[in-house]
């Protein structure tokens, strides 16, 4: 018997579906599943908004010029996401009413049975592959149980997946086969025809994506890697248990400088620093989102290796707090998109669809603040970021100055598939989370350095392995500062804050950093030898050592930083980057204060440091306010040492300071109430950090307990003073 062609009187016969109500049973479906997912991560986005110490001056911005138009597109995208769903739904039931007779007669609710199939699918995807999100957080445990060779999950969401495109493909090879009265076997040639077809497009595009750069034999590549957050005793070269192995691997034949600090231990004003060899009393870089307009940041490094015929590119996977962009003398960023709509609009997108399709090409176009960023952690995936390095960066047409900054090992340090069980300590000095964040960054860092080498950018080179600043964990030793330390004249005890970094002067590790020089070539202006370089040196030398190794004359930077060129270029293995009595300095920034279990205190930092924050309307970015900064640099602890003493000034409310001299060796010392003797190594550091941070310094006091009360009224006077009208949350 043979089958009637479409349109015979044999197809004429059988009832037609109803198929513009399905479409719209469909669409409105997945409508209800955008709002009731939405829910959650409604709950969510609120819950944040009053937990972080940003998202409540975010929010207030929320409908400023670009921040606005940034919401609405991220809702247009969600529903063009869920409407696409919907027409998948439709499609599938379709294919149904293709091969059944009973789909036929019964479109609408083959319509919902494949809604419902699909929704499941969705649901198990998200909560097994992003536990941290809203879903994820309550069935990742369940859905993780194995089932034969799979977990519940994945055997959901391949069962779906398979069943939909045996469905439609099979549906589709019928209605072909029907209308163009094809043999089966000749449809199935085709279909395979097809598959071939666009693996060998998919190979072919690898392939271009994998070609070498031109070389410059005579100009080479600037290449500066930065590692977020780092604790350098993870490191082998400082005694590390080999949590590092790609970062190990590189600095085992770099030139390290063993004793490198931070002016200021938070991202921004440490990278400013990095970038113009100046120090932050300098360049107005003082803080995290410190308005632009204070910043004097030309010449960067990058604006002078321009004028040498050099092409600039910055790539982060993170710039909430560092608004790092093209004016910082870059020609290229890859970066997620900067301004508050990363903080709403990245927090809000936890919902299942869009967990489907956030970490592809398909993600970066409809959601930008989402895709490929860390400062997304439950949704981040490291491959979205370094396909995005893969895609967008060339080392072709001459030299090139590369800039990335790894932040995966940040807090909050988990990535998009952390599940909460690792996250739980096994015993009080394990830090899991942290470990996680630092293998995560290590793997990406090692990634980083094959696509250098795929691109042929490691032919000739000179390359810098940094950290822009350290990280205390609250374990022994993250304070200078113990019960064991005796400090003359104090009355009233210290407290160190020695979780983060950017919190005490009296926590080396937030201010110490990772410095490491590495040759590639024969036109580096030196060769790496594995050395390790002894002596204090600050990131603000980096700039200056690469203009004087390139051959840049002068010094067009006008640099606080010494080059470190002469220790590089030296020939034995012993060598000095700076002499014992150099005298470096450091900074904090606003508290974040840590939680019980040495995270991060969301909801007490909120209260403590949202104020200080707005949305500046033209461009949708924040800031801190301008009436709020004399507060913030009130606020800081500031600190001058040499290699052996440490003299930290810690504020006594807005009007004073105590005045700590430690040996650094022994970790004692003494309150200071006015200058050292003449013509000592004590009062050359006094006098030192005195002109350093000229205007800022006030008279030194040993305050007792009873005056601790005079001092909380003193700090809430100097804030009322400043203290912005209420319902103000845009600056015009």
């Amino acid at each position: 018997m043979t089958e009637s062609p479409q349109g015979s009187s044999a197809d004429s016969s059988q009832p037609r579906p109803r198929y513009g109500r399905g479409l719209l049973i469909a669409l409105g479906l997945a409508l209800f599943f955008l709002l009731g997912s939405a829910i959650q991560s409604a709950a969510t986005l609120l819950s944040r908004l009053s937990g972080n110490d940003v998202m409540e001056a975010a929010s207030g911005g929320a409908w400023s010029g670009p921040l606005a138009r940034a919401i609405v597109y991220f809702l247009l995208a969600l529903v063009i996401l869920h409407v696409v769903f919907g027409l998948l739904v439709w499609l599938l039931a379709w294919a149904t009413s293709v091969l059944s007779h009973t789909g036929r007669l019964k479109f609408g609710r083959m319509v919902i049975l494949w809604f419902c199939l699909l929704a499941a699918g969705v649901i198990a995807y998200n909560g097994y592959w992003y536990p941290r999100t809203g879903i994820g957080a309550y069935y990742h445990e369940a859905l993780a149980r194995p089932i034969g060779p799979l977990s519940l999950g994945p055997a959901i969401y391949w069962a779906v997946a398979v069943g939909a495109s045996v469905t439609l493909f099979t549906a589709i090879a019928v209605r072909l086969r029907r209308m163009l009265r094809i043999p089966t076997r000749r449809v199935g040639y085709a279909a395979g025809a097809i598959g071939l077809l666009a693996i060998g497009s998919a190979i072919a595009i690898g392939t271009v994506n994998g070609q070498g750069a031109a070389r410059d034999e005579q100009r080479p590549h600037v290449i500066l890697l930065g590692i977020d957050s780092l604790r350098l005793g993870e490191l082998a070269r400082f005694g590390g248990s080999g949590a590092t192995p790609n970062l190990d691997a590189a600095l085992a034949e770099a030139d390290l400088i063993a004793d490198a600090t931070t002016p200021a231990a938070r991202t921004f004003p440490s990278w400013a620093a990095i970038l113009t060899g100046r120090a932050p009393r300098v360049t107005g870089a003082r803080f995290n989102l410190a308005p632009r307009d204070r910043i004097e940041i030309t010449p960067t490094i990058g604006d002078v290796l321009r004028a040498q015929g050099y092409r600039s590119v910055y790539a982060t996977d993170e710039v909430r707090f560092a608004n790092i962009d093209e004016t910082y003398g870059f020609d290229q960023v890859v970066t997620p998109p900067i301004g508050a709509a990363d903080f709403l609009v990245g927090t809000y997108n936890e919902l299942p669809l869009s967990s489907l399709v956030v970490n592809t090409r398909i993600g970066e176009w409809l959601f930008p603040f989402s895709y490929a960023n860390r400062g997304v952690a439950s949704l981040f995936s490291p491959r979205s970021f370094l396909s995005r390095l893969e895609r967008e960066v060339s080392f072709d047409g001459g030299p090139t100055f590369f800039v990335t900054h790894l932040t995966a090992s940040h807090w909050p340090y988990y990535v998009y598939d952390t599940t909460m069980a690792q996250g739980e300590r096994e015993h009080a000095d394990d830090r899991p989370l942290y470990d996680i964040g630092l293998r995560t960054a290590d793997a990406m860092f090692g990634s980083v350095l094959r696509m250098l080498e795929r691109k042929g950018a490691l032919d000739n080179a000179i390359l810098v392995i940094l950290s822009d600043h350290g990280e205390a964990l609250a374990l022994p030793g993250d304070a200078m500062l113990s019960n064991a330390s005796r400090i003359d004249g104090l009355q009233v005890p210290i407290t160190v804050v020695d979780a983060g970094h950017g919190q005490s002067v009296l926590s080396p590790v937030q201010y110490q950093v990772l410095l490491a020089f590495r040759s590639f070539g024969g036109a580096a202006g030196f060769e790496a030898r594995g050395r390790t370089i002894v002596g204090g040196a600050t990131v603000e030398d980096i700039a200056p050592t690469l203009l004087e190794l390139l051959g840049v004359p002068g010094d067009p930077l006008s640099a606080t930083g010494e080059s470190m060129a002469a220790a590089l270029r030296a020939p034995g293995p012993d060598v000095r980057a700076a002499e014992q009595d150099r005298v470096r300095y450091t900074e904090t920034d606003l508290k974040v204060l840590p939680n019980a279990k040495d995270g991060v205190d969301e909801v007490g930092t909120a209260k403590q440091n949202s104020i200080f924050f707005e949305v500046v309307a033209a461009t949708a970015r924040l800031q801190v306010r301008e009436k709020y900064v004399p507060l913030v640099i009130s606020f800081k602890e500031r600190a001058a040492f040499t290699e052996k003493l440490l003299l930290a000034a810690l504020p006594v409310g807005p009007n004073a300071h105590t005045y700590l001299l430690i040996d650094k060796a022994t970790s004692n010392g003494r309150v200071l109430l006015g200058p050292p003797d003449p013509g000592t190594a004590e009062r050359a550091l006094w006098d030192a950090m005195t002109e350093h941070f000229a205007g800022e310094l006030h008279h030194p006091v040993s305050i007792t307990a009873d005056q601790l009360p005079d001092v909380d009224r003193a700090w809430m006077d100097f804030f009322r003073e400043r203290e912005a009208p209420v319902g103000q949350g845009v600056s015009q």
